[in-house]
């Protein structure tokens, strides 16, 4: 009852997806280059954030292309997009959880110089967000392409 749910199916397959790609990026050490960038608790805020966003915008992504295959260019270009963005959004958010959070992140988003807007935006290039976000979408098609219970068709 539960499995021909397109909602259920969706969260399943994101889920699982995300999982899957956070397994692959440790194992191949993405993981510990991000942690090389931002280490302690801000590192675990900056993965919570892009996380939450990745899985909402691939949500979104799925609910587009609720019946039958998703195609497969513009999904992996989608993915890598919103990887980017994602980690944009956990590079502005990220100071949130601590003390005076929401005065770090408004000091944060004060760019003294256009040099320093250009490392903010090339931040989520370093930090490989984008790559993750693009193995993500990878991991969505071949998932609902190969496990019945996935297929969105």
């Amino acid at each position: 009852m539960l499995g021909n749910s397109h909602l259920v199916k969706h969260v399943l397959l994101v889920v699982t997806s995300l999982l899957l790609t956070y397994v692959l990026a440790f194992i191949t050490l993405m993981i510990r280059w991000m942690n090389f960038w931002i280490r302690g608790s801000y590192f675990v805020s900056y993965q919570a954030i892009v996380l939450i966003t990745l899985t909402i915008f691939l949500l979104w992504w799925l609910r587009r292309h609720h019946t039958g295959p998703l195609p497969v260019s513009s999904t992996i270009l989608y993915s890598l997009v919103v990887g980017y963005v994602s980690g944009l959004i956990a590079m502005t958010l990220y100071p949130i959880t601590q003390p005076d959070g929401l005065q770090q992140v408004a000091m944060g988003l004060r760019f003294p110089t256009p040099g320093a807007v250009a490392a903010f935006l090339w931040f989520p290039v370093r930090m490989l967000a984008w790559l993750f976000g693009g193995i993500a979408g990878m991991v969505i098609l071949a998932m609902s392409r190969r496990i019945k219970l996935l297929s969105l068709e």
